[in-house]
């Protein structure tokens, strides 16, 4: 038998493959077609914020704290699936994008019915 021969000092193994590049513009764009879809769950809970308190309900403690973390969570989903996506594929990142929005909208409608439960809006 022979003893495998060592590899340079600045090679890489064959098992850990080169990232694929995509352009900056497609980069860019998808960050920002999925960012809007991803605003738009931000709004409805601005949106739902601002319609309790205009017909003159206003919110428990509990209720302030559901809501902020209705309020971050679509940031939070935006934030990791763009991390997760950072060094992958094109397709990759379209299905990390689309999974973050359906955490995002399971995570907004656990939390509207966690904010009766916990009786966070008061007449």
């Amino acid at each position: 038998m022979t003893a495998a021969s060592p590899a340079p000092a600045g090679a890489e193994p064959e098992a850990s493959a080169p990232a694929p590049n995509l352009p900056l513009w497609l980069d860019a764009a998808l960050a920002v077609v999925f960012g809007l879809f991803y605003a738009y769950d931000v709004w409805e809970v601005v949106e739902s914020i601002v319609q309790l308190l205009g017909i003159g309900l206003s919110f428990s403690a509990a209720g302030w704290a559901v809501m902020i973390v209705a309020l971050l969570a679509p940031l939070a989903c935006f934030a990791a699936a763009f991390a997760l996506g950072r060094r992958r594929g094109i397709l990759a990142r379209i299905a990390l994008y689309f999974a973050g929005l359906c955490v995002s909208a399971a995570l907004f409608l656990s939390l509207t019915v966690l904010l009766g439960q916990v009786g966070g809006v008061v007449v």
